[in-house]
């Protein structure tokens, strides 16, 4: 039978009649509010309360009972009959032989649907029963029947505590105060988003909430007892139940965090905590404990400490990297010092400075170009491009580093037409990467493939090693930043693992893939990138232009600004050799001041002054009448494509970053113009 909708929560409801219980005088109150709560929340017409008092029956006037018709003795003779002390129903009366001879089953009020609960003393003695009544055959859901025992039970309590209010009145008020109390905890604890639970002092489990039933997707009742232990990943159990036998026998408080099993069948982080509950005299009756989801947290803790991890080894790589050519520009620097009447050993220092600054600048750019890509910063020309000359020009990059090893490098299908849209440059930074990996990984005497191919609307290109491989566990994360293999202490193959990284990115912007295949390690490997084809032709470059003039052919007064006195003096000495007079400053107000009677026709000028930053002092200079026409140019460490624009809106005509091109530098002062009259 469908249940009226209930129009507040029925044990709360239960719970309050029975406050009321204890507050009324007159039961008969309590017991009339009882026969209303019955028909309301079972949907039947009829509700009525019968109790036995030794040699006398008292009857409470029922709910729903028609006016004349059969007694209210009859309705009592169908609950009185039946023996059991647990609910009685019959779903159609007339069908039952036992209400044969019941005038109310063939006559009015015509019973055919009889649900009646025992009312039942806890030393068994029956004293009455609560039946409801329908004239349509029917049947309870267990719910109803469930709520039907309780408000039999209710209707026991409070006669219990009329009849023994002298000598028990304290004690069934605790009871009913527990029970209500009992109703809200479960409530309240079914509203949170924790699981919760309790156990009894023998540390067995006596209650989970709704929460932990519908988080594990276990039937309701199994995780009772030892029940919930199941629960846990099997290599969490034995540890979950030693700390909890831990706590259980020092009273100390429970904590462990394990691996719970969730309803998709998935293994979920949890931290599960409990405290003892103590009496009066502060013995433990009760545990009390909860469960939190934390899956995304450790999950998030553990990517934190892996991202901790390769940054430090990150961090130990790039000083390793940087010191490597540190060390020999040291040594060529104390050779110059020491050689200054031996040219060829000055040039010999020189060259060996240039090369190795020439790697630190590699490496730095490598950084600045991840970041860039991360950034979305890098803007990708569209071109039409023969990938074929992609790789012939990558290949005469690469060249030194496979030729220093003596490898073999064997190349088949860059003649045919490949065509792409990309940036050619790019494409060649990404190829090149791959060559030089291949060379820095295979051994002396090794072989290099290098293959392209058409297939599938895309122009795929592989570099082959047989080289030290990669093994399998590696293999998903070589694309990502400072991803490393195993090295040797004395890291002999250099690097930053950032160049792999910045591959994956370039090709993505291409539209492209890029994909690993190795045997394993000392197998070689394969890395194979794949651009989408295009039909466009191959623009013809202007190959006309003239040559940039490298040297100015006047004096210029230049004056360089930078906090760094050996940088500033040693930029100073390079453009002296270049027949010009050089003032050199080392921050903003020592400029201006020498600007008011000595101004300069070019200023070279570091952003990071101390007192005040290159972007001002360069509007400074552009409003002062005696320098407005002189070219600036931003010499510093600041090179993303933000600092270029704030040095182009500061009033900068160049903008070059350390450590600079000195041709670059030179050809930009030798296109300088004549000083307007």
């Amino acid at each position: 039978m469908k249940r009226p909708p209930a129009l507040e929560n029925e044990d709360l409801r239960v719970a309050r009649l029975l406050r009321l219980g204890l507050l009324d005088t007159e039961a008969e109150v309590v017991l009339d509010q009882f026969t209303e709560l019955a028909a309301a929340l079972t949907g039947m017409p009829i509700a009525l309360i019968s109790l036995i008092d030794q040699e006398r029956q008292w009857w409470k006037s029922a709910v729903g009972l028609p006016q004349g018709g059969s007694t209210h003795r009859d309705i009592s003779f169908c609950a009185h009959a039946i023996a059991g002390d647990d609910l009685f129903e019959v779903e159609d009366a007339r069908k039952d032989e036992r209400f044969a001879d019941n005038p109310i089953v063939v006559n009015g009020p015509q019973v055919v649907h009889y649900a009646g609960m025992p009312l039942v003393m806890p030393d068994g003695e029956r004293i009455g029963t609560i039946c409801v009544i329908a004239s349509e055959p029917g049947r309870l859901d267990e719910r109803t029947r469930g709520l039907l025992r309780q408000i039999a039970r209710s209707i026991v309590g409070v006669l219990m505590l009329r009849e023994s209010e002298r000598n028990g009145r304290e004690r069934i008020k605790a009871e009913m105060a527990l029970r209500e109390s009992e109703a809200k905890f479960k409530i309240m604890t079914d509203a949170m988003p924790q699981m919760v639970w309790s156990t009894r002092a023998d540390g067995l489990h006596d209650y989970f909430n709704r929460r932990w039933y519908e988080f594990t997707g276990a039937p309701e009742g199994s995780s009772l007892g030892v029940g919930w232990l199941g629960l846990f990943s099997p290599e969490d159990q034995v540890r979950a139940a030693a700390t909890w036998q831990h706590s259980h026998a020092t009273s100390e408080p429970y904590e462990v965090e394990c691996r719970l099993r969730h309803r998709t069948g998935e293994y979920r982080w949890v931290l599960s905590r409990a405290l003892p509950v103590r009496d009066e005299s502060g013995a433990v009756f009760r545990w009390m404990g909860t469960c939190t989801d934390i899956h995304d947290q450790k999950v998030f803790q553990e990517e934190l400490k892996d991202a901790n991890r390769r940054k430090d080894e990150f961090l130990a790589m790039l000083a390793h990297e940087l010191r490597n050519p540190l060390a020999p520009i040291s040594s060529a620097a104390h050779t110059l010092e020491l050689s200054a009447d031996d040219p060829p050993r000055v040039l010999r220092a020189s060259k060996l400075i240039n090369r190795q600054v020439k790697h630190m600048t590699a490496l730095v750019d490598d950084l600045l170009d991840v970041s860039r890509v991360n950034r979305g910063l890098v803007r990708i020309a569209d071109e039409v491009v023969e990938m074929g000359q992609v790789v012939l020009s990558a290949l005469e990059q690469a060249r030194p580093h496979m030729a220093a090893r003596q490898h073999e490098v064997i190349t088949t299908g860059l003649d045919q037409a490949a065509r792409v849209r990309g940036d050619q440059v790019r494409l060649v930074q990404i190829v090149s990467n791959l060559l030089n990996n291949a060379a820095k990984y295979t051994p002396h005497g090794g072989h290099i493939a290098v293959a392209l191919k058409v297939k599938d609307g895309e122009a795929c290109m592989s570099v082959t090693d047989d080289g030290s491989g990669i093994e399998p566990e590696l293999q998903p994360h070589v694309f990502e930043l400072f991803t490393q293999g195993a090295r040797t202490p004395d890291r002999a193959q250099g690097g930053l693992g950032i160049g792999l990284a910045l591959v994956k990115r370039v090709v993505e912007l291409h539209g492209g893939t890029v994909q690993v295949e190795s045997p394993g390690l000392g197998r070689g490997s394969t890395f194979t990138v794949c651009l989408p084809l295009t039909t466009a032709d191959v623009p013809t470059r202007n190959t006309n232009d003239g040559p940039v003039p490298l040297h100015c052919n006047r004096q210029l007064h230049i004056m360089v600004v930078d906090d760094n006195l050996d940088a500033a003096l040693s930029l100073g000495q390079l453009l002296e050799l270049e027949g010009h007079r050089v003032t050199v400053k080392t921050n903003a107000a020592q400029a201006l001041l020498a600007s008011e009677d000595d101004p300069a026709e070019v200023y070279l000028l570091d952003i990071g002054l101390p007192d005040m930053d290159g972007y001002a002092l360069a509007q400074r200079l552009n409003r002062q009448p005696s320098t407005r026409h002189a070219m600036l140019i931003a010499v510093t460490g600041y090179g993303q494509a933000e600092d270029v624009a704030q040095s182009l809106a500061s009033g900068f005509h160049h903008h070059f970053v350390k450590p600079l091109d000195p041709n670059r530098l030179l050809a930009a002062i030798a296109a300088i113009s004549p000083v307007p009259a």
